[in-house]
């Protein structure tokens, strides 16, 4: 054995590495910027990420599973008011589409006193105000409680949503990546100087 390789190493220095690996990283720049600051950018884009997704991807569905698009309409006797007002309009029941009748026959019959419109509302602005219908031998006044309308927003959301996640995730796994690269790096650097 000579003499160099029996004197002891300096581990004095930012590179002291153990049989483990470094136990920090090689300069303090790159301990601040991978210690805390990708770990906090990634915690953002994926909070930014998640919302994101979710809007786009009810986008993409909700028309197709039938989560919009078919308003609810509520028919009540108008005996059960006091008085309606002398502003409310009256709209024949003829006028009405075979959507429009099929929603009121079901509200009429329904013990919640609703119905759904799935179909041509060729009346919308009338049952928006509320209107007074006669239909077999009885007046409802008929009104549109819920338009249920379709999200509008860019259905790109869903893809910017899922790479903000990606992105994200990288960024929270940087430091523990970057500590196992460093100490594979202390160990092969220590074996050529053996």
């Amino acid at each position: 054995m000579s003499a160099d390789e029996d004197a002891p190493r300096d581990r004095t220095g930012p590179e002291v590495a153990d049989d483990t690996g470094p136990v920090e990283p090689t300069l303090e720049s790159e301990s601040l910027l991978l210690t805390y600051a990708a770990p906090f950018l990634g915690v953002l884009l994926i909070a930014v990420g998640l919302p994101l997704s979710i809007v786009g991807g009810y986008v993409v569905v909700q028309d197709r599973v039938g989560l919009c698009g078919e308003p609810s309409i509520s028919a009540t006797p108008v005996d059960q008011y006091d008085r309606l007002p002398e502003t409310v309009d009256r709209l024949p029941a003829e006028e009405l589409t075979a959507a429009e009748r099929r929603a009121l026959e079901e509200a009429i019959e329904s013990p919640f006193r609703e119905g759904t419109i799935e179909g041509d509302v060729a009346n919308r602005e009338a049952l928006l105000d509320g209107v007074v219908i006669a239909y077999e031998g009885e007046s409802y006044y008929v009104l549109i409680t819920s338009q249920n309308s379709c999200l509008e927003v860019e259905p790109l959301l869903f893809p910017i949503g899922a790479v903000a996640i990606l992105v994200g995730i990288v960024g929270v796994l940087t430091p523990p990546i970057y500590r196992k690269l460093a100490g594979f790096e202390e160990r092969i650097r220590g074996e050529r100087t053996e």
